[in-house]
């Protein structure tokens, strides 16, 4: 371990002296609230740096990646109830962890608070103000935006990291690198919430001392250092734990090089006003189509394709997975939570659409993240790991409709959000939690395993679950659709009339997954990927439901 800790070491006196920390702190007639302006490029990996915690540092063998093994079999599922039991658990307690486990769980338990922080300074500087973008708008900068792709790509890259990273002694090396690039870029803005404080009166407490004093710089707490320093590594933990922890500081370097670029841009540009127009407009006309009969929601393969991806005639070692992706479906039938779609008034009708539209927005604008960035493969050395990345960038292309059913169903003026309540409802509200636990779950299954098997079947358990609620939705939307109008092409299941440009690529095309004779650790690992995505896709359902009846958007009724 003391060979890892020199490295990061290293690493940790090379980010020190940064471009952007430098500028950061140097005295010229820039406002400090407006140097500030480049965490404005940072807020999804601020934002979402809770749920890294949460679900990608943290261990408990009742979440994601729990068990801390070899990382070729999930964990049981990230907490489906708001009181935090494991969705389908037994109902006993978690065996304790061990000292490793335990202490990095103890330091992302402080970490996944920060958040919080963030979003008091963002309305102590008056950004909602300064911004005053839409909730649409917001989704779109987040999500969408080309300026914000390389983050959304580094973000991703991040959290593989942790994720490849099951053994304690590795993930120590990761966290410890993530710490010391906060501990940098939180000694130098400090200096920036001094000024602003001396100046205005009013104190920051993410960008100031407050929430310095709990960026230590490390991965653990002092009292739990010797726990790591005196591990004794193998060659193959000091080789991933090096590796690892170098890749971390390379993403952070980078991404601090953008957001000094992408920050003086904007004080060039006099604020935020052209970003806004170019990158934070969200498409108001997408171009779509009908299916032409190539959706039938009644059957087990809904979505008729032109390339291999159903399981249409399944090994007989996969036919067990068939069955169980009929079985979770046959479970949302039966439960009556399509019933909700089901509607005669149209009035009433458009409520719930809009209620809807409102939990997938994260998810769907979100998607093409997904299968830009996590499902394919880097660098892909087989025909079956380049069909993999062909399957990827087929999908995700019908993200950008929700923008015309968002501005068709009014939803920017129902909610009339500002910016800090919409990043509230993304990141942080109780309602939505169900939302963050699916992302983890795909996140976790996509990623904790390079066989393209699993892979495969990952994304289509996600497109099956997925298509099973969306023809209850989109059976109601066509009516709505009908009766006023209203273009609402992505909740009628429309397609884009463009098909991605690929080159041809015979050998990728013609490779058939549900074709393969699968190993029974591989027949597992893929039954854990279904349950636990029909799971989590399932309890989110019934939260939306719980939403309305509690009322906690009251806006889109």
């Amino acid at each position: 371990m003391e060979q890892v800790r020199k490295i990061i070491d290293d690493w940790r006196n090379r980010i020190e002296d940064h471009p952007l920390h430098q500028w950061l702190v140097e005295e010229d007639d820039t406002e400090p609230e407006k140097k500030l302006w480049f965490s404005l490029y940072f807020t999804n990996f601020i934002m979402y740096f809770r749920e890294l915690n949460i679900y990608h540092i943290a261990y408990d063998s009742t979440t994601i990646g729990g068990t801390g093994g070899t990382g070729t079999t999930p964990g049981a599922g990230p907490a489906g109830s708001p009181g935090g039991s494991p969705a389908g658990g037994s109902g006993a307690p978690p065996p304790p962890l061990d000292a490793p486990r335990a202490a990095l769980t103890g330091h992302a338990d402080e970490d996944m608070t920060h958040s919080r922080l963030f979003m008091a300074d963002f309305k102590t500087l008056g950004w909602d103000d300064l911004l005053e973008w839409k909730p649409s708008e917001v989704f779109h900068w987040l999500f969408s935006s080309e300026v914000n792709e390389q983050l959304r790509r580094r973000t991703t890259a991040i959290t593989k990291l942790y994720i490849e990273a099951q053994d304690p002694a590795v993930r120590y090396a990761v966290v410890e690198a993530i710490e010391a690039c906060g501990n940098a870029l939180f000694r130098h803005t400090s200096q920036l919430a001094d000024r602003y404080t001396a100046r205005t009166g009013r104190e920051l407490i993410y960008w100031g001392q407050y929430h310095l004093e709990r960026e230590t710089g490390h991965a653990v707490e002092d009292e739990h250092e010797a726990v790591f320093a005196d591990m004794e590594l193998t060659q193959e933990q000091r080789d991933d734990a090096i590796r690892l922890a170098v890749r971390a500081f390379e993403l952070i370097d980078e991404q601090n090089s953008h957001m000094l670029q992408l920050a003086q841009e904007t004080l060039s540009q006099g604020g935020f006003a052209f970003r806004r127009r170019t990158q934070a407009s969200p498409p108001t006309d997408v171009e779509a189509i009908e299916r032409e009969g190539d959706y039938q929601g009644d059957a087990l393969w809904p979505e008729g394709y032109t390339f291999n991806f159903w399981p249409t005639d399944p090994h007989p070692t996969q036919q067990p997975l068939v069955a169980a992706l009929r079985h979770e479906t046959d479970k949302v039938a039966d439960s009556g939570v399509l019933d909700f779609f089901r509607v005669d008034d149209l009035d009433e009708g458009a409520a719930r659409l809009r209620l809807a539209l409102l939990f997938m927005a994260t998810d769907t604008t979100g998607t093409p993240t997904v299968y830009r960035h996590m499902v394919p493969y880097a660098f892909p050395a087989t025909p079956a790991e380049r069909a993999v990345n062909r399957l990827a960038a087929r999908f995700g292309s019908r993200s950008k409709m929700l923008y015309v059913d968002w501005r068709s169903l009014g939803l920017d003026d129902r909610l009339n959000w500002p910016v800090s309540r919409t990043l509230e409802f993304i990141y942080l509200d109780r309602a939505t939690e169900t939302h963050r636990d699916l992302r983890a779950v795909v996140t976790h299954h996509i990623d904790v395993t390079t066989d393209p098997l699993l892979r495969y079947w990952t994304v289509v358990a996600l497109k099956k679950m997925t298509a099973t609620y969306a023809d209850a939705v989109g059976s109601l939307a066509r009516r709505v659709e009908e009766k006023t109008g209203l273009p609402l092409p992505y909740l009628t299941l429309k397609r884009s009339p463009h098909e991605p440009a690929m080159e041809p690529d015979p050998q990728a095309d013609a490779v058939r997954f549900d074709t393969w004779a699968a190993a029974p650790e591989t027949v597992d690992a893929a039954r854990a990927a279904i349950e636990g995505i029909a799971t989590s896709i399932f309890i989110r359902y019934h939260r939306m439901l719980d939403s309305r009846r509690l009322r906690d958007y009251p806006e889109v009724a």
